[in-house]
């Protein structure tokens, strides 16, 4: 491999780093209150960066999890509504 692979390479991982981990810290001020999230990453930098990156990759979309609370809600209200019945 000569240099400029090598530098790409290297150019195209940092890039997705730093999306990954500003897709986790949106995803970290979507689920958790913004003040105690700032507290967080200015006390605890190293492991709140290794949670943003790691939320980043694996986290689910906001569409997901309102979708996920949804279905949850369906069947708790099916699950109430068959205890009335009863």
């Amino acid at each position: 491999m000569d240099d400029s692979s090598i530098t790409v390479i290297s150019f195209i991982f940092i890039v997705l780093t730093i999306f990954w981990t500003v897709r986790g810290l949106v995803q970290i001020f979507q689920r958790h209150n913004s003040i105690l999230v700032v507290l967080y990453i200015i006390f605890l930098f190293p492991v709140a960066y290794i949670h943003m990156f790691i939320l980043g990759i694996f986290g689910s979309s906001k569409k997901e999890r309102i979708l996920k609370k949804a279905k949850e809600k369906v069947q708790f209200d099916k699950f109430v509504e068959q205890e009335k019945n009863k």
